[in-house]
């Protein structure tokens, strides 16, 4: 990506709202990291709570974590209507729907 591009995307990003399913870890938490440092807020949700604590911990821009069980057809709903409006959804829970 070229610096004018990289430029615009992280502009694109500001002052946004980021759900990153399975953002406490791995793949999920690098997401994490990259939508603060493009300015947006990055709300993290995992099943493992002291994962999510250590995450939010961790991250810069006043992030949101919550522990979610993505088998819980109920603990989705209330995550979603906790959160409320948000601008882009990131999915890195590999093994959640096992």
């Amino acid at each position: 990506m070229q610096k004018n591009q990289q430029i615009e995307s992280r502009a694109g990003l500001s002052d946004k709202r980021v759900v990153v399913l399975g953002g406490s870890s791995g793949i999920g938490l690098a997401v994490a990291e990259q939508v603060v440092a493009c300015g947006a807020r990055a709300i993290i949700a995992s099943s493992n709570a002291e994962r999510v604590k250590q995450a939010v911990e961790t991250l810069d821009g006043n992030p949101d974590g919550h522990t979610l069980d993505l088998s819980d057809e109920r603990d989705i709903q209330n995550f979603f209507h906790k959160v409320g409006d948000f601008d882009h959804l990131v999915f890195t829970a590999g093994d959640a729907l096992h």
